[in-house]
C-alpha cells in the first residue's frame, strides 16, 4: 500500500467488525453531533474518534492524512477570523502601527473572540475529517456496496456513493504510477517552478484519458455481469447484523435527536 494514499486498510479491529451501515449511520451522527454540540462536548467527540482510531489500529494510516488537511485549515481561520473577527473588542496582541511614505498602516490586531471562534470551528472540522477518514480506512467498498443494498439503496446510487470513496485514492495511483513511468524515461518532474508546471502538464493527459479508459472499462464489466438486471441476487459477503450494531445505531440518533432539541431549548 503507497504511503499517502487513503484508502480501506484490512483489520480485525472493533470498528472493522460492524456493519458499514451502523459505520455510515455513526458517521453521520458524528457530522451532525459535531456541529450541534457545544465545544467541550466536540472535544470528547475527538478524544472518542482519536481512542477508536488507535484501538481499530489504523492510527498511522489516519494521523498523516488528517494533519495534512487539517494544519492549512487551523491557520487559515486563524488568521481570517483573529484579524477580522472583532468580537467585543479585546485584543489577544497588536503590532505596529507602522509609517511608510508619511501614511500610516496597522496596527494589526489579533482579536480574542476571532480566535475562540476560529478554534471552535476547526474543533468541528477535525471530528468531520477524523470520522471520514476513520470510515474509509475500516470500510470494505465491497462490503459497503453490499450494505447499502441491502438496506434498500438502489445499486446504481450506491455504486456512484461507493465509486466516490474510491476516486481520489485511485487518482493518486494512478498520477504515482504516470509520474514513475515518465521519470524512467528521462522527464524532471521537479526543478524550477516552471519545470514543474511542465511536469504537470505532462501528467493531466496520459492521467485524464487513463480515468476515462478505466471508466469505460469498468462500465463494460459491471454491464456484463448483469449490474443493470433486475431480481433476486446472491453476494459473497454475509453481512451479520448484531447487538452492537443497533445499540450503535439507535444510540447515534438519539444523541444527534437530543443535541438538535438542546440546540432547539
Amino acid at each position: 500500500m503507497s504511503e499517502g494514499i487513503v484508502s480501506y486498510r484490512p483489520g480485525e479491529g472493533p470498528i472493522h467488525s460492524l456493519h458499514p451501515i451502523t459505520k455510515v449511520v455513526l458517521v453521520v451522527s458524528v457530522i451532525a453531533g459535531a456541529y450541534l454540540a457545544p465545544t467541550p462536548v466536540v472535544v470528547a467527540l475527538l478524544a472518542a474518534l482519536v481512542a477508536a482510531t488507535a484501538a481499530d489500529g489504523v492510527l498511522g494510516a489516519v494521523w498523516r492524512p488528517a494533519v495534512t488537511i487539517l494544519l492549512p485549515l487551523g491557520a487559515g481561520l486563524v488568521v481570517i477570523h483573529g484579524l477580522f473577527t472583532r468580537g467585543e473588542g479585546a485584543a489577544l496582541a497588536a503590532v505596529g502601527p507602522w509609517t511608510l511614505g508619511g501614511a500610516t498602516v496597522g496596527p494589526v490586531t489579533l482579536w480574542r473572540a476571532g480566535v475562540e471562534f476560529a478554534l471552535a470551528t476547526f474543533l468541528v472540522l477535525a471530528a468531520f475529517v477524523l470520522a471520514g477518514l476513520l470510515f474509509v480506512t475500516t470500510t470494505h467498498p465491497k462490503r459497503l456496496m453490499v450494505g447499502l443494498i441491502e438496506a434498500g439503496v438502489p445499486r446504481k446510487l450506491g455504486y456512484v456513493f461507493v465509486a466516490s470513496l474510491q476516486l481520489v485514492p485511485e487518482l493518486q495511483r494512478r498520477a504515482r504510477n504516470i509520474l514513475d513511468a515518465q521519470r524512467s524515461r528521462g522527464l524532471d518532474t521537479g526543478g524550477s517552478p516552471r519545470e514543474r508546471i511542465r511536469a504537470l502538464v505532462a501528467l493531466f493527459g496520459p492521467l485524464l484519458i487513463g480515468t476515462l479508459v478505466s471508466t469505460q472499462t469498468r462500465s463494460l464489466a459491471l454491464e456484463a455481469r448483469g449490474f443493470s438486471m433486475e431480481g433476486p441476487r446472491t453476494s459473497l459477503y454475509d453481512l451479520p447484523e448484531t447487538t452492537v450494531d443497533h445499540a450503535l445505531r439507535l444510540g447515534g440518533v438519539i444523541a444527534v435527536a437530543g443535541l438538535g432539541a438542546w440546540r432547539l431549548l
